[in-house]
């Protein structure tokens, strides 16, 4: 049986202890090169709906979506009080079916400054996890794609094919 967004299981979250000397910094997407939403000092508490993979710190490339909706943390310095978060969406969907209109380039994280993980063929099918709006876009379209391979890439380059509008979920 699928979830849905207002069930028991979409409510979890889970609880982390920040570890870094200088705290820890929220951005607005899994990435280091988005913005700046503010900092959680050592030694904080935090809630933790999910989970995704991001840019690489320190050789971890998770990042975890804060409760209180403020944006992302690196799970780098963040010490998991209890059972780690599941991953992003944190309800059971089917994934989005796309297209890629474009050949595009797979990225570590929702920004163009991210690590290139390869490349993508235009018309090229894709299973899209989830999505974030990110601080780096083309036009008008800031949204990015996590993909069923860990990667990420702009929606700019994705036509979605014909599954359901409720398979397009945010991470979280």
């Amino acid at each position: 049986m699928a979830l849905t967004a207002g069930s028991a299981e979409a409510a979890t979250t889970y609880k982390g202890k920040v570890t870094a000397n200088g705290g820890v910094t929220i951005r607005s997407a899994p990435s280091t090169h988005t913005s700046n939403n503010g900092n959680v000092a050592k030694g904080t508490t935090i809630s933790i709906v999910c989970k995704v993979p991001g840019t690489s710190v320190g050789g971890n490339r998770l990042w975890y979506k804060l409760s209180n909706g403020k944006g992302w943390v690196t799970a780098r310095y963040v010490s998991n009080i209890g059972s780690a978060p599941k991953y992003c969406p944190s309800a059971d969907t089917e994934y989005g079916d796309g297209r890629t209109t474009a050949a595009l380039n797979m990225r570590q994280g929702p920004h163009f400054n991210d690590v290139k993980l390869g490349t993508l063929s235009s018309g090229k099918r894709v299973a899209v996890v989830c999505y974030v709006k990110s601080t780096a876009g083309i036009g008008s379209n800031y949204t990015w794609y996590q993909l069923d391979n860990k990667t990420w890439v702009s929606a700019y380059y994705v036509k979605r094919l014909s599954t359901p509008g409720t398979n397009w979920v945010p991470c979280a």
